[in-house]
């Protein structure tokens, strides 16, 4: 059976499992994926790879997932990427902030399996 390609997905997140498992996932539907294990270097390859897609976590060294969406959109070559928050967070006050920052969804890691999680992800991508 031959994958398809179907885009590039950029994954920034520190925590290596996660990374494993939503890499796993994304490849075994023929995506890309790219990894940053840091806010500084997530920012940094979505200017420099301008990825199709971006999972992004909000707990990170370096640079806030809120500052790098921030970043993201003021900057003129990454402010259309679609960017999907996934953290561990389930506050509503930084649900909220996200969606306003110009995140186009934010889910709950652990919430729901990991599959689960990237197809609503990649249908973000899919409306974008």
């Amino acid at each position: 059976m031959v994958i398809t390609q179907q885009g590039t997905i950029l994954i920034v997140e520190d925590n290596p499992g996660f990374r494993f498992c939503y890499r796993t996932v994304l490849e075994a539907e023929g995506y890309t994926v790219l990894e940053a294990e840091d806010g500084a270097e997530g920012w940094e390859m979505a200017q420099t790879k301008t990825p199709d897609l971006i999972l992004l976590d909000l707990m990170l060294p370096k640079l806030h997932g809120f500052e790098v969406l921030e970043r993201i959109r003021a900057n003129p070559l990454t402010s259309s990427i679609p960017v999907v928050i996934l953290t561990v967070n389930e506050d509503p006050k930084d649900r909220q902030k996200g969606l306003k920052l110009g995140a186009n969804d934010y889910f709950v890691k652990g919430s729901d399996s990991p599959k689960h999680i990237v197809k609503m992800a990649v249908g973000v991508l899919a409306r974008a």
